[in-house]
């Protein structure tokens, strides 16, 4: 297997998709060599992209690593004509994936994306990484409904939990939390609504990993069910919609749940997709496979058709469309 290395843009591992990525890179360290550099500013002591592209390349050659949305763009323009994977953990970032640059896709949503937008590309799912307690989920829990201010919508803090202040006892958490699951212990409903978030960012909900782990804990969740959250999530089986019709609606739905609160999370074996194992597991069977796929591409050219670029507008259609929009056409 072909070393790995894992480029980050800084290094705060608690943000984004950096997290998850630790993950895998510890995941894939079980069968490979998998390593670190940043691309960002330099950090005293660690390794920088400048440092790997500026000398001759090693043997064997290893594929770079990326997953920071808003910088693949950029990132493969500096790594044109070394070996590059990308792990999605969100979508709608804009960029056009070529058809040399695998895609594993943390959640079948975002699988479903990359092979409408780049449906010559090799894509494969592998999950993200969530352990969970073996132990039963028995202990008394003092917080009625717990609440995240990040990524948390405008309704959910400024109308829904006012109301249910009043009515229940509500925690809600502001800023990063190093142990989310100590307060998913000690809570029975766990709100989280992501849609507003994602739809201001512009971009969309790769996995949606709070809710998973919610529910790993015994949590009754309530979530939108956009985008990935959609993998996993089962209103009226594993979960509650939130946002339903009306604020009288919710706050009934939330109160019956609290007090019907008997924590009851998912069998282990359906949690298993997501352990650490099974992951490992399953990227070293992609990553076997990737291997072949670089050793053919770096012989061969790309010859099936590009479905979009046949269908992408050129600047003259553009044009030609907006003046008809602004003449009302």
């Amino acid at each position: 297997m072909r070393p790995l290395i894992f480029l980050f843009p800084h290094d705060r591992m608690d943000v984004g998709g950096n997290s998850a990525q630790i993950r895998f890179l510890e995941a894939c360290s079980r069968f490979t060599l998998a390593s670190i550099a940043y691309y960002g500013e330099r950090i005293a002591g660690q390794l920088h992209i400048d440092d790997l592209l500026s000398v001759e390349t090693t043997r064997p050659q290893p594929i770079f690593v990326i997953h920071w949305g808003p910088d693949i763009a950029t990132l493969l323009e500096r790594l044109d004509g070394r070996d590059v994977l990308y792990i999605a953990h969100s979508t709608g970032w804009g960029m056009t994936m070529p058809s040399q640059v695998p895609i594993l896709c943390v959640s079948r949503h975002t699988m479903a994306y990359w092979g409408r937008h780049a449906p010559n590309s090799y894509i494969a799912h592998v999950p993200n990484v969530v352990e969970f307690p073996r132990e039963a989920v028995s202990a008394p829990r003092d917080i009625d409904v717990l609440v995240q201010v990040r990524k948390s919508s405008r309704y959910l803090l400024e109308q829904l939990v006012p109301v249910l202040h009043d009515r229940c006892r509500v925690q809600v958490l502001d800023g990063w939390v190093d142990d989310l699951s100590a307060w998913f212990r000690r809570s029975k409903v766990y709100l989280y609504d992501s849609l507003e978030h994602w739809v201001d960012v512009g971009a969309t909900e790769g996995f949606g990993l709070p809710p998973l782990e919610a529910m790993g804990h015994g949590c009754v969740v309530f979530s939108s069910v956009n985008d990935a959250l959609a993998d996993y999530l089962d209103p009226g089986f594993n979960c509650r919609k939130i946002r339903v019709h009306s604020l009288a609606w919710d706050v009934d739905a939330v109160l019956r749940a609290v007090a019907e609160c008997h924590p009851s999370p998912p069998s282990p074996d359906w949690f298993m997709p997501y352990s650490p194992t099974q992951v490992a597991a399953r990227l070293e069977s992609v990553l076997t496979d990737i291997r072949r796929f670089f050793e053919l591409t770096a012989r061969s050219e790309p010859d099936i058709q590009d479905l979009w670029a046949i269908r992408r507008p050129t600047a003259l259609q553009r044009a030609k469309r907006a003046a008809r929009i602004l003449a009302g056409g």
